[in-house]
């Protein structure tokens, strides 16, 4: 067992002379500091990108032959308080943020980062935060055996507890709301604005992760990173109006109809004070906040009817499936599906917006079956444009019709509509990925959402299907 005295006098001793330590000195603390964990021959490494600019020491600690992390020791001043950090929400600083990419990149799956005062262990691949410190007495505490040279080759790290689903989405509501907040309370925008705002910000990462919006001149993922570079500078000056300009560009470009332009919404934003925060906290959030399931559970909190409806199961409705089951080539642009939030859920859009695509295939795979016309000669380009006019709609571009003419979802509250809104965004991106399908023009989703009436069709019919039993009952 190792003394705790030792490791805290090891910290304090090269706190003190870091500052104007030699690149020499620098890592004779770095290598003194792991060998408290029983490291005693870490293999130093010259990490790629802008690692490199940084006043830091790396090592590889290896297990056998293979890496096991990547230790970094940074000069103080460079790490910021875990508490300073988990008070706004966030999973990384912009040290570690850098020191985990460059991580990542050299297949390292594990990061560890210090100053002798603080530490910071991730999982580089999942972009997770596993465990802090913010005191030598805490690293001690925290990771004194966990980074134990035998435990690691015993597979200590990858024990580690990892937080659940639930937890990361608490943290990512508390981070939006507390923006919400800001911009309502500081900057008087109205609440749905506000709500807009942060919804927004999610969409924007979540594309820029999976680099949805990309065609020759134009791609989502360096666009936004250009903003975020903006923002991190010690002068953000430019860099709200550049945000604004690139949600300009994703509505006019791409139809996404969540960025239509907001004069009031977007003048608050175009204060380098607000957009330049809140980009440079979207960029330290972790990755695996901004999966579908995990932005849907976000949504988990509030009244109990509320919370419910996140997590519903959709259930099977044979009224619904022997609908579709009816339709033919010839009605598949008047099919139409009608969904009811309040009764059904969220989960039920991303179910029933599948099961009405995969009834647009079958008919496209029937359309292509039947006996094909006379090919226009080469010339005539008429005929071939009646050929192609004649192709129902749902077949030549299923999801856009879905959107725009097949799929009706009711909603019964603001926050109901707002969180149909998001997910329906996030799932047509899920759906392209599967596919393999390039985005090229966003349909228009908002087109399917609809305030719900007092009575749904659906609810007349049950109402009058209950009235007859009744009825035969008394006779």
């Amino acid at each position: 067992m190792k003394p705790t005295r030792d490791l805290r006098q090891l910290c304090e001793t090269w706190w003190e002379r870091l500052a104007k330590a030699s690149k020499d000195e620098h890592s004779q603390a770095a290598e003194q500091f792991l060998a408290w964990f029983g490291w005693t021959d870490p293999a130093p490494v010259a990490c790629p990108g802008d690692v490199n600019r940084m006043q830091v020491v790396s090592y590889l600690l290896e297990q056998g032959t293979q890496a096991s992390a990547a230790a970094f020791l940074v000069m103080p001043g460079l790490l910021k308080s875990p508490a300073v950090m988990h008070h706004r929400f966030l999973d990384f600083t912009e040290t570690t943020r850098i020191l985990v990419n460059a991580t990542r990149s050299m297949n390292v799956r594990y990061a560890f980062i210090s100053d002798l005062f603080r530490a910071y262990l991730y999982d580089s691949s999942s972009d997770e935060l596993l465990l802090s410190a913010d005191s030598p007495s805490e690293i001690m505490t925290e990771f004194g055996t966990v980074l134990e040279h035998a435990r690691v080759q015993e597979g200590s790290l990858d024990d580690l507890r990892r937080q659940p689903r639930s937890h990361v989405a608490r943290q990512l509501r508390e981070w939006g709301q507390s923006w919400h907040d800001t911009l309502v309370s500081e900057w008087q925008a109205p609440d749905d604005s506000a709500w807009l705002a942060v919804d927004r910000l999610v969409l924007l990462r979540y594309m820029a992760e999976r680099n949805t919006l990309n065609r020759a001149g134009w791609q989502l993922r360096p666009k936004f990173m250009n903003v975020v570079a903006m923002s991190t500078r010690s002068n953000p000056e430019g860099a709200g109006r550049e945000l604004v300009r690139l949600y300009h560009e994703i509505y006019r470009d791409w139809n996404v109809g969540l960025y239509a332009p907001e004069g009031r919404m977007d003048a608050i934003l175009e204060q380098d004070a607000v957009s330049a925060s809140m980009i440079r906290e979207l960029a330290l959030l972790s990755r695996n906040k901004f999966q579908l399931w995990t932005v849907l559970e976000s949504f988990n909190y509030g009244e109990a009817a509320e919370k419910a409806r996140v997590r519903m199961i959709p259930e099977e409705n044979e009224e619904r499936m022997l609908y579709l089951a009816k339709q033919t080539l010839e009605t598949v642009d008047e099919v139409c599906i009608e969904l009811d939030l309040q009764e059904e859920g969220y989960r039920a859009l991303f179910y029933w917006f599948d099961q009405l695509t995969g009834f647009y295939e079958r008919m496209s795979r029937e359309y292509e079956q039947m006996e094909p016309p006379a090919e226009p000669e080469s010339t005539d380009l008429f005929a071939w444009s009646e050929a192609n006019a004649n192709q129902p709609h749902a077949i030549r571009d299923p999801f856009q019709h879905a959107f725009e003419k097949g799929f009706r979802v009711y909603h019964a509250s603001d926050r109901q509509r707002r969180t149909a809104r998001l997910m329906l965004h996030l799932h047509l991106i899920e759906r392209s990925r599967q596919e393999k399908s390039r985005i090229v023009r966003f349909p228009q989703i908002e087109a399917c959402l609809e305030v719900r009436p007092r009575m749904l069709d659906s609810d007349r019919r049950r109402l009058f299907e209950g009235q007859a039993e009744s009825e035969w009952e008394a006779m």
